[in-house]
């Protein structure tokens, strides 16, 4: 049975957590915006983080800091939500203390939180669903969105509060969608860290189904489409099946691109593919796409959208889809490497229609 997490009450602590990438101290300002915006809201900010002695920690002494770091957060009495700092690429690192140190599973599994994050931090999402049964939360984190200056996007608050506190307890249904959205990250991610100009916001492009047909029903699971493409082999992380789920799925940057390219199209065919071959397309009830950073041109989403087309056929050997294919695919949903961005519940009952252009949450998403 999941774990469905109990509502963040007013004045209840939130922590803020790095178990991946480790940027506190580069973008302080923004941290700490973050944190005045939580407080004048009435929730506490704690911020677990251990520099350590060395400036720059070897990678057992970052594993342990990040473990520590982790059990502390959950341990205490006082949080009610852990929001992650920011994604990064070392989340995987953490993997073989949490598969088997019992003493920190047991602190995990006794004591059932709040977690929000994205990107690499698919990883600790996918652990603590295969590990400890607790529903997690795909959402925004601090440096990238939430400390955004001057301050964060109405979208980004407003979701992540109706998901996270008492008003999760009455079910969502259909999903907002935003009417603008910033197509880069935000401006001190490209020189000043204590930069306070504004992010410069385009209309949001409309979603799109790839594909229609009738409506779907299913749980949700994914993550960042490169993490789920490596994670989905990993015994005691991956699911044991996807029937009955409705996947999501989104992309991050190009890797030396510093944030300015979307994921390279010869990289998403070749993750989907992964995913083809191990048969989660036969299995899915329904696939959402998150708004891919770096495609924000008519013709680059057409591109990427025949990338998608294309590795959703993979195995078949006509011209039509086969009968267990028939499930309706959304493109450019707001969530992952964008902002604004939903909070996703992980593991809740969803439903994808297409008919109604709704991409729907069917039960609460707290207790």
């Amino acid at each position: 049975m999941p774990v469905i997490p109990r509502a963040l009450q007013p004045g209840q602590a939130i922590a803020f957590l790095s178990p991946s990438e480790r940027l506190n101290t580069v973008f302080e300002p923004a941290l700490l915006r973050a944190k005045a915006v939580f407080e004048a809201l009435g929730y506490p900010v704690k911020i677990f983080w251990t520099q350590g002695s060395s400036p720059r920690p070897t990678v057992t002494q970052s594993i342990t800091h990040r473990i520590a770091e982790l059990v502390a957060a959950f341990s205490d009495p006082e949080v009610g939500a852990i929001i992650c700092t920011i994604g990064g690429s070392t989340a995987t690192e953490l993997l073989p203390t949490l598969l088997r140190d019992k003493v920190v599973l047991k602190t995990l599994v006794d004591n059932p939180k709040i977690f929000v994050g994205y990107s690499d931090i698919t990883v600790i999402h996918w652990v603590l669903a295969a590990q400890t049964g607790l529903r997690t939360f795909y959402g925004p984190t601090v440096l990238p969105e939430l400390g955004v200056a001057p301050a964060p996007a109405a979208f980004d608050m407003d979701n992540l509060l109706r998901t996270i506190t008492p008003a999760g307890r009455t079910t969502p249904g259909a999903l907002p969608q935003s009417t603008q959205y910033a197509p880069l990250q935000a401006p001190y991610f490209y020189g000043d860290p204590a930069s306070m100009t504004p992010q410069a916001l385009a209309p949001t492009p409309s979603r799109k189904w790839l594909r229609g047909g009738p409506p779907s029903t299913g749980h949700l699971f994914g993550g960042c489409l490169p993490v789920v493409a490596r994670l989905h082999g990993i015994a005691g992380v991956a699911p044991d099946s996807w029937a009955r789920k409705i996947m999501f799925l989104e992309t991050a940057f190009a890797e030396g691109s510093r944030f300015t390219a979307g994921f390279l199209l010869s990289n998403i065919r070749r993750a989907l593919a992964d995913l083809a071959a191990a048969g989660i397309f036969e299995d899915i009830e329904g696939l959402v796409f998150g708004r891919c950073f770096g495609y924000d041109g008519t013709e680059q989403r057409a591109e990427l959208e025949r990338v998608i087309v294309e590795a959703l056929a993979i195995g078949e050997t006509g011209e039509k889809w086969g009968k267990r294919k028939e499930f309706p695919v959304l493109m450019h949903a707001d969530f992952g490497h964008t902002d604004p961005m939903l909070t996703l519940p992980m593991g809740a009952l969803a439903r994808l229609d297409a008919e109604r252009d709704e991409f729907a949450i069917l039960e609460p998403t707290v207790v």
